[in-house]
């Protein structure tokens, strides 16, 4: 990787960092830096892979941002993990650390009145290293192609709608040795009756007090074992904007997720046959507070 920025990195015991891989997401990027700032995120170490939409120079001028340029493979590279991987262990060793997508806004029990920073120091009192989270995807009441988000927009505003139910855990070999399925893509995509070995992963464990060696190993859905916290988070996760349609094609005919962009063909397929899919549905719940998403077990205190 090739660092884009030449702003000083201090060595500030205590600081927050994220950590983000991106390609052209410079719609997502304004509200995510926003919302994680107001978290208690000191700083971001960007790897990008490619831009071409405004990313680099959005982030260039961003007074917290680090930026990487990352011109491999993003499947050659784990799907991003082998860049966050190498941007973790040069700088975020004894930091509590946030790696999440431009799509993922992290929330908690309690966020509304406290600060990530107080969470992780509970965390380190408890002696967890790591905080398990379910990515909850959101979706607005209107047609995929009609959602009306700008950049700098709330995304919770623009999509408050989630799936309550159902979700499913399955028990798997690598830490921390569950994964949830379920949601609005399982619902919505039918992969059931795809060629595709199960649903998109809903689960991933994005804040971990880093320490050199530890890995991600299957992006941020598994990492190296370490002393969970009982809490548990969300992500929720914003993929589902106006250019929803056009980053499938994208997606598909590039190749570069999982099983040769195979999620995305899925995507491509059905939005073939109806672009103005709207996704909410009776059975949909609108986000109103954290409480909220413990009440329906989706996170735990």
């Amino acid at each position: 990787m090739r660092r884009l920025d030449s702003r000083p990195i201090p060595s500030t015991p205590g600081e927050i960092r994220a950590f983000l891989p991106v390609r052209n997401e410079a719609l997502r990027l304004p509200d995510n830096l926003n919302h994680h700032r107001g978290l208690g995120v000191s700083r971001f170490f960007v790897a990008d892979n490619g831009s071409v939409d405004g990313t680099l120079e959005f982030l260039l001028a961003q007074p917290d941002v680090h930026l990487f340029r990352a011109d491999q493979s993003f499947a050659a590279s784990g799907f991003g993990m082998a860049w966050m991987n190498q941007l973790l262990d040069e700088y975020g060793c004894g930091h509590w650390t946030l790696t999440v997508d431009a799509d993922e806004l992290l929330i908690y029990p309690g966020i509304e009145t406290v600060p990530l920073t107080r969470v992780c120091t509970h965390l380190d009192h408890l002696g967890a290293q790591g905080m398990f989270c379910m990515l909850l995807d959101m979706y607005a009441d209107r047609p995929l192609n009609d959602v009306g988000y700008r950049a700098g927009d709330s995304l919770l505003a623009a999509c408050p709608w989630f799936d309550p139910a159902p979700y499913r855990t399955v028990q798997v070999h690598a830490f921390p040795h569950i994964q949830i399925y379920g949601g609005v893509r399982e619902r919505i995509f039918h992969f059931s009756g795809s060629p595709a070995p199960h649903p998109p992963t809903i689960s991933k464990v994005p804040l971990v007090k880093w320490t050199r060696g530890m890995q991600f190993t299957n992006c941020t859905h598994a990492v190296s074992p370490m002393q969970m916290a009982q809490m548990t988070g969300v992500l929720l996760h914003f993929k589902f904007l106006d250019d929803f349609y056009q980053r499938v094609q994208v997606e598909a005919a590039r190749g570069e997720h999982y099983a040769d962009g195979l999620e995305y063909k899925i995507y491509a397929q059905l939005l073939a046959q109806n672009p103005a899919l709207t996704l909410r549905d009776q059975n949909s719940a609108r986000l109103q507070s954290s409480r909220q998403l413990v009440e329906m077990g989706l996170m735990a205190i």
